[in-house]
């Protein structure tokens, strides 16, 4: 049976931290390890974690005013550091795994053994922890992710943090992230768009994460039509970086249909948008692309 290790970053997430960690403590199949590295919170977090005792093992970290993507970065490294697990999960602490996450997961990584990665949708939750949808993406439920980044010339077929778990294997080759171009683009993507050329991407339809939004998110103030446009073209970057350095070949953002969706966006009304979203735009998912 596969070793799991859960790797929880947290900070100042009083409110929720407890409901994270008990959802992995409830889980169908226990993981082998949960390991939360908390960075230096002031909001009675640490209090609350110090309370699991020995069915958690926690590190507590210490606040140095490093911009949010690299103290998460160092967060998820400091606790892999401290695993042993062969199926690593990532989960943020305002986030919750459904009870039967690690045994579906761990089942799915079984069954294709050369996996890098396994991700699935996310049920969103709001702060008081009722749902509010899902996250489903259908441009990202496909069976050979590498070929559609060079197909689509886009790297963006991944879902965030709390949704993913990785090899370690594949861990062990892409730790410690570089951060030298100076990008703010968070673990989750930096792990995620070059996680195809070293195995498969293995694909669950169905949610097995509660994904939290609520007004202190990173990914709600990620929202920006600008910001989303940035984000794209970062992760072209690190994509492109990666290639160049191993000889692979590199994709152009000024080939990828989606980014020019996403110009249309930001540039015309949102009725004007949302006509051509629906009547005109061929990738529109009610349209049935894949």
């Amino acid at each position: 049976m596969t070793d799991t290790s859960v790797l929880v970053n947290t900070y100042n997430h009083a409110p929720y931290i407890g409901e994270c960690v008990d959802s992995l403590l409830a889980q169908t199949r226990r993981p082998s390890e949960i390991i939360v590295y908390d960075d230096g919170s002031s909001d009675g977090t640490v209090g609350i974690l110090r309370e699991y005792g020995r069915r958690i093992t926690l590190i507590e970290g210490k606040r140095t005013g490093r911009p949010p993507h690299i103290a998460q970065a160092n967060a998820i490294q400091c606790a892999f550091a401290a695993s042993t697990g062969q199926l690593v999960f990532l989960l943020d602490g305002d986030d919750r795994f459904k009870a039967n996450k690690i045994e579906r997961y761990a089942a799915a990584f079984a069954k294709h053994p050369d996996s890098t990665l396994v991700q699935a949708p996310m049920e969103k939750i709001d702060c008081h922890g009722r749902a509010i949808g899902t996250n489903v993406e259908p441009r990202k439920h496909i069976i050979d992710h590498l070929q559609a980044i060079y197909r689509r010339n886009d790297v963006d077929f991944f879902y965030p943090t709390s949704a993913l778990a990785f090899s370690r294997e594949y861990l062990e080759k892409a730790l410690p992230l570089d951060f030298s171009d100076n990008l703010p683009l968070w673990t989750d993507t930096r792990l995620s768009v070059i996680a195809p050329y070293f195995g498969t991407v293995t694909m669950l339809p169905d949610a097995y994460t509660d994904w939290r939004r609520h007004g202190n998110s990173d990914s709600i103030r990620a929202r920006s039509k600008g910001l989303q446009i940035r984000q794209t073209l970062m992760r072209t970057q690190v994509f492109n970086s990666f290639c160049r350095r191993h000889g692979f070949r590199t994709i152009s953002p000024w080939r990828n249909t989606r980014l020019y969706l996403q110009l249309v966006r930001y540039a015309v009304p949102v009725p004007i948008f949302s006509f051509f979203y629906d009547r005109v735009y061929p990738g529109n998912p009610s349209k049935g692309a894949q």
